[in-house]
């Protein structure tokens, strides 16, 4: 095996990790890439991967103090020739990797890690060891990289990188006939959130931003899934609020860019911050305007005014008032629509980062 990469997915559901893993591990593939993944026995999960071509085996993966799944790992380690390099994607699974590679007595296999959160990096001598380790670390945002570096952890900031992930657009996406899905006449305009149900999304202020927007021709669209009692929680919301009649719930939609392709604008006002969320750029990707919230990695590609509208979080008040914006003016949707697709375009695609990531995974052949 000329070229041979094993990615690490301990997750128990599918999700945004996941799927970063499954679109790199696709163009990996296309390019010459013997690919490997290695998850815990989740149906859901390693049938994902299986459908795509890749090997996917599986191991307990249960964190630092997990032998059992080194040992395995390292027996598999041994039986591949040529260049080998192992990407994980927390820091318990790092752990797993680097006693791997020890164990097989391969230190010409690279270790790379992806940092998909923003917290601050731990400083404990397990961490300080797992940190010499490394070959490379790739953070997602410079935000996730500066609130690693707040607690001044021993990495090397010479072996970090920052390269944003991005969404994969296939050609041609048409339109889904929401109007007509939903009975939404074509008097109104319609809004859109898609991603999970959870609190920490700010759905709470969005439809208190709803009810202050009342009378204006406006409905929204609430695109994913959360948990039973969230949901319920929401609706209970909208009730109260005397807006159910304008609010969606479209549940989860596995092809979600037809969808967003017919809003009018989307709305992302997340109340935490997020490393680099991928939602916004699927709105950029199809030109329509939107709003979010700016605390989190989004702000590094999004400019209020220019691309997007960008609000404070958990502001019902500031996030109802750009909303209205949007409805109110049609040529300032056109004019950051066309803005956010030039500047997708332009930085965002997924070609940028997988150029970045190769070029990366180059740089550390021996």
């Amino acid at each position: 095996m000329e070229k041979c990469v094993i990615h690490i997915v301990s997750n128990k559901a599918w999700g945004g990790g996941e799927q970063y893993v499954y679109d790199l591990a696709r163009r990996q593939l296309a390019d010459g890439y013997h690919v490997l993944a290695v998850c815990r026995p989740v149906e859901a999960v390693v049938s994902r991967f299986r459908a795509l071509g890749v090997l996917a085996g599986t191991l307990p993966l249960r964190g630092m103090a997990d032998l059992q799944s080194a040992c395995r790992l390292a027996s598999m380690l041994r039986k591949i020739q040529g260049f080998c390099l192992v990407h994980v994607h927390n820091f318990k699974d790092a752990f797993t990797a680097a006693y791997a590679r020890r164990l097989a007595g391969r230190p010409d296999v690279r270790l790379v890690m992806t940092r998909h959160l923003v917290r601050p990096g731990k400083t404990s001598p397990p961490y300080r060891w797992l940190y010499r380790q490394l070959d490379a670390v790739v953070f997602v945002s410079d935000l996730a990289r500066t609130e690693f570096y707040s607690t001044r952890p021993a990495l090397p900031m010479g072996c970090t990188a920052v390269i944003r992930p991005a969404v994969v657009v296939p050609d041609g996406v048409e339109p889904a006939d929401l109007r007509g899905r939903y009975g939404i006449p074509l008097s109104d305009l319609i809004a859109m959130y898609h991603g999970r149900l959870d609190p920490e999304k700010g759905l709470d202020p969005l439809l208190e931003a709803m009810a202050t927007l009342h009378g204006r021709p406006l409905q929204l669209l609430l695109v994913g899934r959360g948990s039973d009692a969230y949901t319920a929680q929401l609706k209970q919301k909208a009730q109260a609020l005397g807006i159910a009649d304008r609010i969606h719930f479209a549940g989860f939609q596995s092809e979600v860019l037809p969808y967003v392709a017919a809003a009018d604008f989307g709305v992302l006002p997340s109340t935490v911050r997020e490393a680099c969320p991928l939602s916004p750029q699927e709105y950029m990707s199809q030109g329509v305007p939107l709003v979010a919230t700016d605390n989190g990695g989004q702000r590094e590609y999004l400019r209020h005014g220019e691309n997007s509208l960008l609000v404070p979080p958990a502001d019902p008040t500031a996030l109802a008032e750009a909303m209205g914006r949007l409805a109110d003016d049609a040529d300032l949707r056109r004019r950051l629509g066309r803005q956010a697709r030039a500047d997708f375009d332009s930085t965002l695609a997924y070609d940028h980062f997988y150029c970045a990531m190769r070029s990366l995974y180059q740089s550390l052949k021996y």
